[in-house]
């Protein structure tokens, strides 16, 4: 590629959009915002990039991009939200009663390996809840996530919910850690019962653990799952526990109207390595994967000096954008054509484009060029 050929390119894994393009994705953030604001959530504008120490953790550091500042300093740009926002609380809203209600907006910047529709710049909504009693945020929050969806128009989406709790609790005592703890997650997510067997080749479980983690790739459906998990892991004291949270929450989430949004995938294993409860994800049919999610994350705050519940989830701008498009939904452009304003005497034309302005009108100063 030629030198000016490349200067015209922009890098893979990045976007742009112009128009109508980015007045659609405009008017889908509004509308998300717009949500977040009647629940009272208040906005928080984050930095762009923070020391790269505060996105420390298996599932972000292979991702970040990382940079020497001019001071010798190891920083990195935002790779995710919640990070950011755990250590905000803790240190500049220190004072701040909880619970603290934020939203955010923007985009967030990881490294993907080159692959089809892998982007590294992703535009991401999302809202956390710091504090407060942990039955009532999570269901908050899936209410929260489910008015979102409708109110763009989303056709037949699921939130799936799931617990890390049942996971963890299983495992407890294994010491399985690393690429064998990444392994078997990846094995339960692939619904691969056997792969989980091998995956548990040479690990000392807890009796009947082993069983029940290659159950795990069968414990999906709709809420009656949660019965049969009720049986399946009643040996697990742990995982019991955590079942029983998960079925407190969708309860109160069913029971206001929301039950036919919801499902249930015991499965749902992998992500983010702060999330400690409730976990979900958002699928829409014909997708093939999910236009957003989040959990629960009791610990990160500690990391940042003030421990804190918390729990919070994220829309993917760009997903959701392509969800719209293909149910032929997404918000069309409602701008009126410009009024030509021109004339030979530059001061009056001003004038006039101006008080055409004042009232509203969409004006084009000039007579020349096209669009």
């Amino acid at each position: 590629m030629s030198g000016a050929h490349r200067l015209a390119q922009i890098p893979p894994g990045v976007q742009c959009f112009v128009g109508d393009e980015a007045r659609r994705r405009r008017r889908i953030e509004e509308t998300v915002l717009s949500i977040f604001e009647g629940w009272d959530y208040e906005e928080i504008i984050p930095p762009l990039f923070d020391y790269a120490d505060v996105f420390a953790g298996e599932a972000l550091s292979s991702k970040t991009y990382s940079f020497v500042g001019r001071d010798g300093s190891i920083l990195a740009l935002r790779p995710d939200f919640t990070s950011l926002l755990a250590k905000i609380a803790a240190g500049r809203l220190r004072d701040r009663p909880p619970p603290i209600r934020l939203y955010y907006s923007g985009e967030v910047v990881r490294y993907e390996p080159p692959r089809a529709g892998r982007q590294s710049e992703l535009f991401q909504m999302g809202l956390e809840h710091l504090g407060g009693e942990s039955r009532a945020a999570d269901a908050e929050v899936l209410t929260i996530a489910a008015e979102c969806l409708e109110g763009l128009g989303a056709e037949g989406f699921v939130l799936a919910l799931g617990h890390v709790g049942v996971f963890t609790g299983l495992l407890a005592g294994s010491g399985i850690e690393g690429d064998r703890l990444e392994g078997l997650r990846e094995r339960v997510e692939a619904k691969d019962a056997r792969g989980v067997g091998r995956a548990l080749a040479r690990i000392d479980l807890a009796p009947g653990a082993r069983g029940a983690l290659e159950r795990l790739t069968t414990l999906a459906g709709g809420l009656d799952v949660l019965d049969e998990a009720t049986q399946a892991l009643a040996g697990c004291p742990a995982a019991a526990s955590a079942v029983a949270e998960l079925r407190a929450v969708a309860e109160a989430v069913r029971a206001a109207g929301l039950g036919s949004r919801l499902a249930v995938d015991l499965g749902e294993v992998r992500g983010l390595d702060y999330y400690t409860g409730l976990v979900f994800r958002a699928f829409v049919p014909g997708l093939g994967f999910e236009v957003g999610g989040g959990g629960r994350y009791d610990t990160l705050l500690a990391r940042f000096g003030r421990p804190l519940p918390a729990v919070g989830f994220m829309l993917g701008l760009d997903r959701v954008a392509l969800l719209l498009a293909r149910q032929g939904g997404a918000p069309v452009s409602s701008s009126s054509p410009a009024e030509v304003v021109t004339g030979t005497d530059l001061g009056a034309a001003l004038g006039v484009a101006r008080a055409k302005r004042a009232a509203g009108t969409r004006v084009r100063f000039g007579n020349g060029g096209g669009r």
